[in-house]
């Protein structure tokens, strides 16, 4: 990438935030009084009806060297910058009295200057929800929508970039105060070029056991296999089935937090080679504690533990290979892309196979708006070809956010990758990785 595009996207981005920051800084104190009103603001109501509308538009600038952002591959003596624009309006009708409302999201998301330019406007969400269906606690939600469960190790909203949506239904039971349930069915939008045809199904449901606590299980059918692949089977392949069986325990005792979260999957995906399939039989899950200290800047510590089983062997008639995200904003995998999840990470189309992580940090707020994050990520594989290191690398993150106000927001990273023996081994290449970003967004 030339100097000269870089530059530009820095003074753009350079730019603009000052401009914002000039011109709503002044806006801080207006927004500490209206966050007093007790009243949800509303832009129109009539009589039981209320109509609202707002949006959202992230400007965000990507700079890498040693890696490539299309695939986020590791790309030796290789530098790219982008810059990315996603802006989102929605609108909504509501009437409280039969508790049914109608939702519309658009979305335009653009990348220039990289590898992989494009831009696209979508309808990414809309969607008609019926709460307490006549009168029981019975609730539907069709048409296009987000899922996000628990912490989002299983699924997320891939709130990073361009989003994930999914044209469907869901119900929501809730029999009593402490128990939730959903049952959906859905098929994911294709918001990519290379989004492969995924079909999901399945219930999640939530108990809560204590004030700040719950118990929470799900299972759920995946037809098509996962966004994110390497070579064990097609990109594309709509015989892959895998079921996904878990458990999450999380809450938090006082200062201290916790997350267990293990997974089980099973099912067919097709073979590396000749015809047949495999069965699936995979397990992963992680484990997360923290504690908030009473301090000056409130300091938190945390640590996390993942695994993800492996496979190295293709021709026995057994898939191993844990696969437990679909598009997820799992803080776990670091924020580089790296390793997208825990079924491994390719290096020159040779495969480290399933994935040990290890996570240390500590997070801080010297300013009431101002959070300053450190974290480690230690990556090992399981499965590697005969004579290979199971090591793959180490990963430090420094991502920092600043709240200007209520609507204003900027985030900041800087990232870096020390590759271990594997990538050296498997691309003739020890540099390491470097990856920064700067973003501001704006919310109305």
């Amino acid at each position: 990438m030339a100097l000269s595009l870089k530059k530009g996207v820095v003074y753009l981005l350079f730019i603009i935030f000052s401009s914002w920051s000039a011109a709503f800084s002044s806006l801080a104190d207006e927004d500490k009084e209206k966050d007093k009103g007790s009243e949800r603001e509303v832009l129109l109501r009539l009589g039981e009806w209320e109509f609202d509308a707002g949006g959202q538009v992230r400007l965000k600038g990507d700079f890498a060297r040693n890696q490539n952002f299309t695939n986020f591959a590791f790309t030796p003596d290789h530098k790219e910058a982008q810059f990315l624009e996603r802006t989102r309006l929605q609108g909504s009708v509501e009437n409280h009295a039969v508790n049914l409302e109608a939702y519309v999201q658009i979305q335009w998301y653009g990348r220039w200057g990289g590898l992989d330019n494009r831009s696209a406007f979508d309808l990414y969400q809309g969607y008609i929800q019926w709460e307490k269906v006549l009168g029981l606690p019975i609730g539907l939600k069709a048409g296009r929508q987000e899922f996000l469960y628990g912490s989002a190790f299983f699924i997320g909203t891939n709130d990073f970039y361009n989003g994930l949506s999914w044209d469907g239904l869901k119900a929501s039971l809730n029999p009593f105060e402490k128990l939730a349930v959903d049952i959906l069915g859905a098929k994911m939008v294709k918001l990519n070029p290379r989004d492969p045809d995924i079909y999901l199904a399945g219930l999640y449901t939530t108990y809560k056991i204590v004030k700040e606590g719950s118990l929470e299980g799900y299972l759920f059918f995946n037809r098509g296999g996962f966004p994110i692949f390497h070579r064990e089977f097609a990109l594309i392949d709509s015989g892959q089935e895998w079921c996904t069986l878990g458990a999450r325990l999380a809450g938090k005792l006082g200062r201290f937090d916790y997350e267990l979260e293990p997974q089980f999957q099973w099912g067919r995906v097709e073979k590396v080679t000749g015809d047949g399939r495999d069965l699936i039989r995979a397990y992963g899950g992680h484990l997360d504690l923290g504690y908030t200290f009473k301090f000056t800047w409130e300091p938190r510590i945390f640590a996390a533990y993942a695994y993800g089983s492996g496979d190295n062997n293709p021709f026995d008639g057994r898939f191993r290979e844990f696969h437990g995200s679909i598009y997820n904003d799992s803080y776990l995998y670091g924020d580089m892309n790296v390793v997208a999840d825990q079924s491994g990470v390719t290096a020159n189309n040779i495969h480290a196979s399933g994935l040990q992580i290890w996570v240390g940090g500590i997070s801080v707020k010297p300013l009431a708006k101002l959070n300053v994050t450190l974290r480690v990520h230690r990556f090992l594989a399981n499965r590697v070809p005969s004579g290979f290191s199971k090591d793959i690398g180490t990963e430090l993150d420094l991502p920092i956010s600043y709240k200007l106000t209520k609507v204003i927001s900027f985030l900041v990273g800087l990232d870096r990758f020390f590759t271990g023996r594997f990538f050296r081994q498997a691309s003739g290449s020890g540099k390491n990785i470097d990856y920064a970003y700067i973003q501001a967004e704006v919310e109305f």
